[in-house]
């Protein structure tokens, strides 16, 4: 008998997947956070309670999937064929309505806790040849979505994770798809907009199950032209077709100021150290901000050559410190109290970032968990102090994303998770605060030569089933780093976003990263993995 995972079988998608399956002849283990009588019941309505199991998980907790999975092989003792993640919350609200606590769950179920689950149960999975795992993920994960941006963020990060993967699993004969519905309201916290006959979603997750091959599945219409629009049109040009439907019209566009005080993240090395002198160098009074103030050496020297230290101040902030983001915007503050418009904060750079690379199963929870924290919490946090700080006047705040956020690629799944989501919150929350003259953009380098590329964070082993995979994507990244561009190519993008008029909300910067871009949304994913096996020699 094939055996399925079934998060989120409490109700909605996940309790029809279930039951569904269960009538298929399916062997289905439940994992929500309820007690399981709902899909009992369900399942004993239809005849079918004997094909039907439940675990009482949190799946945001780590040891709790671990228990369950271990539960599962010596309880069940079935071969797992397929594992359907349909656990999600949505919290609706502009995204300083939202708190940081619900803003955080939203991420915690809807990315990191399909992260855990599918990490305990890969290695069954493998085990099992012509295993399925099924992600349902949203529209939402297609383009912004205002009002929702934490749902829609947590959706780009599966979806660009997800994407990755697949390209991981094919080898190993682990089939992997995403089901895009239009918005369901399914008992998602704060659902609203056109309800999407749930049978529909549910089927479609069912079809993918059972071998339905297309990596991405958008049902609804508004789903199939998001779906369609990706990758094809601007963002911007989108995000006036999304602002004009939600009533959000753009009310004026983003105010430059020849004046005041641009704040930067992680200005020690690399891209923030040359976006720091960059900005002083066009005369800009820069806050620049860093971890570990001992790292501030080859800042202060690059400032002291080109006789700009007094416009630059150096201060100490850790992004994943609510604590000590509090503390520099106290001081960003003072300075306007004393200069006047001189001194207040008319720009972000968040910049600060760390990366881990390797296959997925490989990567440590940790050093996945402090990707999130840096990669995403720390941008929103900072993003999130600025807001109110910028909109009584305006102004600019650049995210330092990569290329990684536009095409998902084997070795690079959990970093890609981190930098999806940022995108797709970032989408989101530039129609929120456009009428404010505040505009945002990301900026997406390919290969560049910086710290963040030459430190030593692959994960893998010369047993691991990825072992071929992995080598030749560590060979192809060491060949593109030795024709890396400057660092300097990206800061002047950076600092451009503060002396033009307009900015565009998505600019790749190097020729990587032009081309991901032309290739997002457009080739199929099966074209791009036979490409690049090609490629890599491992066809």
């Amino acid at each position: 008998m094939r055996t399925a995972i079934v998060t989120g079988s409490s109700s909605g998608v996940g309790l029809s997947v279930a039951v569904e399956l269960a009538s298929r002849g399916w062997q289905v283990i439940g994992l929500d956070f309820g007690d399981g009588a709902g899909l009992r019941g369900a399942a004993k309505l239809v005849g079918v309670g004997e094909n039907v199991g439940h675990l009482e998980v949190d799946i945001t907790d780590r040891i709790q999937v671990s228990l369950a999975m271990a539960r599962i092989s010596t309880s069940f003792g079935y071969r797992l064929s397929a594992l359907a993640n349909c656990a999600e919350v949505l919290v609706s609200g502009s995204f300083d309505e939202v708190s940081i606590r619900e803003f955080r769950r939203q991420f915690d179920l809807n990315l990191t806790g399909v992260m855990n689950v599918t990490r305990a149960a890969l290695p069954a999975l493998r085990e099992t040849t012509g295993s399925r795992i099924v992600n349902l993920s949203s529209e939402a994960g297609l383009s912004g979505m205002p009002g929702s941006a934490g749902f829609s963020g947590s959706k780009w990060g599966l979806e660009g994770w997800t994407e990755a993967i697949a390209h991981e699993l094919h080898p190993l004969g682990v089939g992997v798809a995403l089901v895009e519905p239009a918005v369901v309201v399914s008992g998602l916290d704060g659902g609203s907009g056109v309800e999407l006959d749930q049978m529909a979603v549910s089927d479609a997750v069912v079809a993918a199950v059972e071998g339905r091959r297309r990596l991405r599945q958008p049902v609804g219409l508004s789903a199939r032209i998001r779906c369609a629009a990706r990758g094809m049109f601007p963002a911007g040009f989108q995000h006036a077709i999304v602002a004009r439907s939600t009533g959000r019209e753009f009310a004026k566009p983003p105010v430059r100021h020849s004046d005041g005080v641009v704040l930067v993240t992680g200005s020690s090395s690399g891209f923030g150290l040359e976006i720091v002198v960059e900005l002083a160098r066009r005369g800009r009074r820069v806050a620049a901000t860093m971890r570990d103030m001992a790292s501030r050496e080859k800042l202060d020297e690059a400032l002291m050559t080109g006789g700009l230290s007094e416009r630059v101040e150096v201060l100490q902030m850790d992004v994943t410190d609510p604590g000590s983001v509090y503390d520099v915007f106290t001081v960003v503050d003072r300075w306007e109290e004393i200069a006047g418009e001189k001194g207040r904060l008319i720009g972000v750079v968040n910049n600060a970032g760390v990366q881990a690379v390797g296959a997925f199963e490989e990567i440590p929870p940790g050093a996945v968990d402090h990707m999130m924290d840096v990669n995403l919490f720390g941008t929103v946090t900072v993003t999130r102090a600025a807001l109110p700080r910028m909109r009584p006047h305006g102004g600019r705040i650049v995210f330092v994303s990569s290329s990684s956020a536009l095409v998902g690629e084997p070795t690079w799944a959990a970093y890609a998770a981190s930098k999806w989501a940022v995108e797709g919150w970032v989408e989101s929350l530039a129609v929120e605060v456009a009428p404010y003259g505040i505009g945002l953009m990301l900026v997406e380098p390919g290969a560049f030569s910086t710290n963040l590329n030459r430190d030593g964070t692959f994960f893998g082993s010369e047993e691991s089933p990825y072992q071929l995979m992995s080598d030749a994507m560590a060979e192809a990244d060491r060949h593109q780093l030795e024709r890396a561009g400057n660092p300097i190519a990206v800061a002047r993008v950076v600092a451009s976003a503060f002396d033009t008029r307009r900015v565009p909300i998505r600019r790749p910067v190097g020729r990587d990263a032009w081309v991901r871009w032309m290739v997002r949304g457009t080739i199929p994913i099966g074209v791009q993995r036979w490409v690049r096996n090609r490629t890599l020699g491992l066809q």
